[in-house]
């Protein structure tokens, strides 16, 4: 679209089954009709064993005639759409069947998950804005990939169907300003083909006031606010950023706990450290709600290490963490590989682990940097193909033109520079803030779980991690 708007003609060429999604991208960004070529035989960069051309010339007259082809009427002058609010009846012979009804429509028109929704009605909705002092009217931000525009209300009515109650309004709030924050990339959770999800968590006294669960069972049902927090940022981003599986959610199995995401609540109570929110600026008795793009099924997933002693705990953590070394040999210039791009981590410790690390003198802050330090690579020890692929990086970071996945952001540029010499040590994540401790789980006498989600760094923005001060809520003493 950038190349047409100067004047020069383009044709897209798309693998077989992205179709929608590419057609859905043009008409969100002004171009409803879009030419494109349907390259046959693309299977992520491979071509098919009885190919006996390669896939541009085996494309060539398709995309030359595409390209030479007149402009039809509707290219020179496609309709433009404009958004619109509208109220919707439905009128059914009895309550039970207008609410299948309404269920079914709103399915249809792909404004649901595909579990039941409780219909948001006028009063449905104001007696959900009551949770809040802030106005209905307030805009929060665009949601990618649609660029739907998420307001109070429209948050209000989403919290509505996932079925929340007003205290939890704040929070939802809270989430959505956090992903539609100009610098976290929403988009690529929203759109990717990659399987991974989004953890919400929440940190602060307010957990407690709304009854979220933070011990065991976190991550499991049961629990309205876990459940409907999460299923309320679930549909924001559906009906914001106007997402379809198989359409332009094009995650091949689909993301982990799909409608609710993993939402959860710190474990103040049992931790011996300051809230997880203090590492980030906010004062202890603020309360936060942490959004975080995670690993999905697989290779950047959730693991689990359990019934080991704290020692055993920290080398596994050492050795996942630095084994993403491997990101400096693996790393080309213009080649999007997801196993040369940048991690970070999410680690929620269960309270006893937590417990026996600050014993041993290891606050939150002082366990962060005994991580990054003991994964940074001595220089010696550094390949000759790990010196190459990180310094084409400090190179193609200066130039700026790469993924931000794979970029050195400016102020820690020197930090790369000065490592890459004798008696330096290279970092494998770009900052210790890339380290996210949290406390949850069961106390002592029931077995703990380390939860330990790590995930590669935002490709389209410069993070996927945000952290947003609750406020304005009106039901609850805390986050007014």
């Amino acid at each position: 679209m950038r190349i047409e708007e100067l004047g020069i003609p383009g044709v897209l060429a798309v693998a077989r089954g992205f179709e929608d999604d590419a057609n859905c991208a043009a008409d969100v960004n002004g171009m409803p009709v879009l030419r494109m070529v349907v390259v046959p035989g693309y299977i992520w960069g491979r071509q098919p064993r009885d190919a006996k051309k390669p896939l541009a010339e085996a494309s060539f007259d398709e995309l030359v005639g595409a390209l030479l082809r007149p402009l039809s009427v509707e290219e020179m002058k496609p309709d433009q759409k404009e958004g619109k609010s509208e109220s919707i009846e439905v009128i059914a012979e009895s309550y039970e069947s207008a609410f299948e009804d309404f269920n079914q429509l709103f399915l249809n028109n792909r404004w649901g998950d595909g579990l039941p929704l409780v219909p948001p009605t006028p009063e449905r909705v104001k007696w959900m804005l009551s949770g809040t002092t802030r106005s209905p009217d307030e805009i929060i931000g665009k949601v990618a990939p649609g660029k739907g525009i998420a307001t109070v209300e429209k948050i209000a009515i989403n919290a509505v169907m996932a079925g929340a109650r007003p205290e939890y309004l704040p929070v939802v709030i809270g989430a959505m300003e956090g992903l539609t924050d100009e610098d976290f990339d929403v988009l690529h959770m929203q759109a990717s083909t990659g399987n991974f999800t989004l953890a919400i968590i929440l940190t602060g006294p307010i957990g407690k006031e709304i009854n979220m669960n933070s011990g065991i069972g976190y991550l499991g049902h049961g629990w309205r606010a876990n459940s409907t927090i999460g299923r309320a940022v679930r549909l924001c981003l559906l009906n914001f950023g106007h997402v379809w599986p198989g359409v332009n959610d094009m995650a091949n199995v689909g993301r982990p706990s799909p409608n609710t995401f993993y939402t959860f609540a710190e474990n103040a109570d049992l931790s011996p450290w300051t809230p997880y929110h203090t590492d980030r600026g906010f004062a202890p008795e603020d309360s936060c709600v942490t959004v975080s793009t995670v690993g999905g099924y697989g290779g950047f997933g959730v693991h689990h290490l359990t019934g080991r002693t704290v020692q055993e705990i920290l080398n596994d953590l050492v050795q996942g963490i630095g084994q993403k070394r491997s990101i400096f040999a693996a790393f080309r210039r213009g080649t999007a590989n997801p196993y040369a791009h940048w991690s970070k981590h999410v680690i929620t410790l269960y309270p006893q682990a937590a417990v026996e690390l600050n014993d041993m003198g290891l606050t939150r802050e002082r366990l962060v940097d005994y991580l990054y330090d003991r994964t940074s690579v001595p220089f010696e020890e550094f390949g000759p193909d790990e010196v190459s692929g990180l310094r084409e990086r400090i190179a193609g970071s200066i130039e700026g033109r790469m993924l931000f996945a794979d970029m050195i952001p400016p102020d820690r540029l020197p930090v790369f520079q000065e490592a890459l010499n004798p008696g330096g040590k290279i970092p494998v994540l770009i900052t210790p803030k890339d380290i996210h401790v949290v406390v949850a789980g069961t106390g002592s006498g029931v077995p703990g779980s380390v939860v330990w989600f790590s995930y590669i760094k935002a490709v389209y923005k410069w993070t996927s991690h945000q952290v947003r001060a609750i406020h304005g809520a009106t039901l609850t003493k805390s986050g007014r």
